[in-house]
């Protein structure tokens, strides 16, 4: 993911946090400091920080349980609104993802009964009831607990969505679990949004796109997984596809990628080999910020690589959601795209 830097790595797996989670802390520590000066503000950003702490041990909980099933987790990254842990692949079997996926939140329950546990020594138990009149670690126990609810909700991209996938999946077809998954995951978005514009909390409407867009690009994933029958990676590429050369400046890539209805452009060097992919967002956004006249290689993103003569179901079983794939030859040059979704 671009703008995100190693901070650490922890059990062979790399933290990152993108640029973007720096505002997540200055915006409280700007409120906290109105509020009560700069003890106020160091309060904040500690008690932020102790939060997305919450959120990478949920994250990791998602990585360790795949690495049962021995799947690994390149990388967790830390975003404003919350955290990923991008896996190498999905579980296999529904058994496997309904693990996978509670294992987040079973971090958070036990991080809250760890907490309550201690309070319960330090104060009443009618005190720890009021959740939002308490301090820092109060305010910590109620915030594990909403995460454990959020992600309770039954709807993609959380966790509660992929549970109940991997439920459904123990007794119908996957594609077919995901579409009724994905379905309840839409009505419940359509609920939030008439919700807020009703009067109900402005960030449901946020929630409301998230989960149904989460939603969409599942089952598109889902579906294009299960297409696969005795095809071949070669039979379903997009092999009409622009590319561009390495060392060719972000302003004339930009030009090149306008003059296309890609979305994405693979990378090439001399010898067609593909370097990496880059979006016609990431050119638009370089080019307003100032870097048109350096080399489109500094945005390009990392790539999945599978042969084109692959059996394409075994092929896409290999490759995570969310990653631009190319297809290469023997030789390892590129010979189409792969348009994958989810």
């Amino acid at each position: 993911m671009r703008w995100s830097y190693k901070v650490a790595r922890v059990a062979g797996i790399d933290v990152k946090i993108h640029v973007t989670f720096l505002l997540v802390l200055a915006y409280f520590g700007a409120i906290y400091w109105r509020q009560g000066g700069l003890a106020g503000a160091v309060e904040g950003v500690g008690f932020t920080l102790l939060l997305f702490l919450c959120v990478l041990l949920h994250e990791f909980g998602h990585a360790f349980a795949a690495r049962l099933y021995g799947i690994r987790t390149p990388d967790i990254t830390l975003l404003p609104i919350g955290g990923v842990a991008r896996l190498e692949r999905m579980p296999d079997k529904p058994v496997q993802e309904f693990v996978v996926a509670i294992a987040g939140p079973a971090v958070n329950v036990v991080i809250a009964l760890g907490l309550l546990a201690f309070l319960a020594t330090k104060v009443r138990m009618s005190d720890i009831t009021e959740l939002d009149q308490g301090g820092l670690l109060e305010s910590l126990l109620a915030m594990n607990v909403m995460l454990v609810a959020f992600n309770a909700i039954p709807a993609f991209p959380m966790d509660g969505g992929r549970v109940l996938r991997a439920l459904l999946a123990m007794v119908m077809d996957h594609t077919k679990a995901t579409l009724i998954a994905a379905r309840v995951g839409q009505v419940l978005a359509v609920g939030f949004a008439v919700w807020s514009f009703s009067g109900g909390p402005t960030m449901l409407l946020f929630i409301a796109f998230f989960v149904f867009a989460g939603a969409q690009q599942e089952l598109a994933y889902a579906r294009f997984r299960s297409g696969g029958g005795s095809r071949r990676v070669s039979d379903v590429m997009f092999s009409g596809y622009s590319s561009i050369p390495t060392e060719t400046p972000i302003a004339h890539a930009l030009a090149l990628a306008k003059a296309s209805r890609q979305g994405v452009f693979p990378i090439v060097d001399h010898q067609l080999r593909a370097i990496g992919i880059v979006s016609v967002q990431s050119l638009e956004k370089a080019m307003a910020d100032g870097f048109g006249g350096h080399p489109a290689d500094d945005l390009a993103q990392p790539v999945a690589r599978i042969q084109g003569n692959a059996l394409l179901t075994a092929a896409m079983a290999t490759i995570p959601p969310r990653v631009p794939v190319v297809v290469e030859n023997p030789s390892g040059q590129i010979v189409g795209l792969l348009a994958v979704q989810g």
